[in-house]
């Protein structure tokens, strides 16, 4: 059992040692070039040009949106696009004020007046103020103003403001 032990031993570290060789002892040959193949390699262009073409690497960004642009490089996109606002969108949303509402139908509908005295009227879906708020509901005495914000890291945060109607001031 000890000389099987060690037989094997034995042929396990020799096997290695014996596996290592390729069997080619001759040394790798070395080709030197001289200065009129050099001449001729530079001289040829079509070759120059595919091997160019292999190594050249174009990025196609069509599609694709820039990865080193922050997203506040794309609000002052929005801002340009203030061409195409309605009139309700050109006003802040603090500037207006409740004068009248319909309810009780199937389509609530508001009149609200800028600083002016200009009338409006909105329905739910209806786009208000600069910051691009959305009439949400109008109840019995309100009408309810969804803007939203992004923080710092870009989520987006809605903010619910309201228009109440003041009823003191049509009594006068």
């Amino acid at each position: 059992m000890r000389i099987l032990l060690l037989m094997s031993l034995l042929v396990s570290l020799l096997l290695p040692a014996v596996g290592c060789g390729d069997g080619d002892d001759s040394a790798p040959t070395v080709v030197k070039k001289t200065k009129k193949e050099k001449v001729e390699e530079k001289e040829d262009p079509e070759a120059a040009k595919r091997r160019a073409e292999e190594l050249a690497y174009t990025y196609d960004a069509v599609g694709r949106r820039d990865p080193f642009k922050t997203y506040f490089d794309e609000l002052v996109l929005v801002d340009n696009d203030a061409k195409n606002l309605t009139e309700l969108q050109r006003v802040e949303l603090d500037k207006l004020k409740l004068v009248g509402m319909v309810t009780g139908t199937a389509t609530p509908m508001a009149m609200v007046e800028d600083q002016s005295g200009r009338g409006f009227t909105v329905k739910i879906g209806t786009l208000v103020g600069k910051r691009f708020g959305q009439v949400k509901s109008i109840r019995r005495g309100e009408v309810v103003v969804q803007e939203e914000f992004r923080d710092f890291t870009g989520k987006r945060i809605p903010v619910y403001k309201s228009l109440k109607l003041d009823l003191d001031e049509k009594q006068d």
